[in-house]
C-alpha cells in the first residue's frame, strides 16, 4: 500500500499558505518508521521537521529541496508493502 507524505498546515489561518523545503532527512529506498523525521520545512516564521505518517519505505519524492508548497501538496510517497 503506498501512502502519501502531505504537507500539513503549521500554524495560524493568518500565516503565509506555504513551505519552502529544507532538507530531506531521508532518501528515496531508506525505511522509515512512523512518526520519524522525514523532513525540515520553513515557514516565514520558523522551521519545522514533518514526521513520517507511516512506516514502510520511502518510495519517491515529489519536492524537492529549496521548493516552495502550498499546505496539503503531497511531497513524497511512502510503500508499507513488506
Amino acid at each position: 500500500m503506498i501512502k502519501d507524505v502531505v504537507i500539513p498546515r503549521l500554524g495560524s489561518s493568518d500565516e503565509s499558505d506555504e513551505v519552502k523545503i529544507l532538507r530531506w532527512v531521508k532518501q528515496v529506498g531508506e525505511h522509515v518508521q512512523k512518526g520519524e523525521a522525514l523532513l525540515e520545512v520553513e515557514t516565514d516564521k520558523v522551521s519545522v521537521e514533518i514526521e513520517a505518517p507511516e512506516s514502510g519505505k520511502l518510495a519517491q519524492v515529489l519536492a524537492t529541496e529549496g521548493e516552495v508548497v502550498k499546505f496539503n501538496s503531497i511531497v513524497a510517497t511512502i510503500d508499507q508493502s513488506d
